[in-house]
């Protein structure tokens, strides 16, 4: 299930992802994802991964990938928090090959991944 939070005030979209995404679930976010960085001049994402399983098959897998495709350089940056090892070393692995600067953060540092992405930067 993705959870998206579209109506900030400070340029940060919110996702919340948690047990086993569909193509659908994706589906619903596209347009989210669409009219939120066409609206913001310094767009940021925040991704919480609560009680995430992964993706329920190899369409929504797949979907995701097309939407990372899509959007990839669109957000100035992105933070991931999450709960597991490899959502961690995920993020360390991507963050070098994206446009966007990634950090991950743990459940109970969620709030210092807020103030992380409205952080001032070059």
């Amino acid at each position: 299930m993705i959870e998206v939070n579209d109506h900030t005030d400070d340029d940060i979209l919110a996702i919340k992802a948690s047990g086993k995404l569909s193509k659908e679930d994706l589906d619903h976010l596209e347009p989210a994802l669409n009219k939120f960085t066409t609206a913001s001049d310094d767009p940021h994402l925040i991704m919480i991964l609560e009680d995430f399983e992964g993706w329920q098959d190899t369409a929504a897998l797949w979907k995701d990938l097309q939407l990372d495709v899509e959007y990839i350089g669109y957000f100035d940056r992105i933070a991931v928090v999450g709960e597991k090892k490899w959502q961690k070393w995920g993020t360390k692995l991507v963050d070098p090959i994206t446009k966007e600067e990634m950090q991950f953060f743990s459940i109970d540092q969620a709030g210092n991944a807020r103030e992380w992405l409205k952080q001032n930067h070059n």
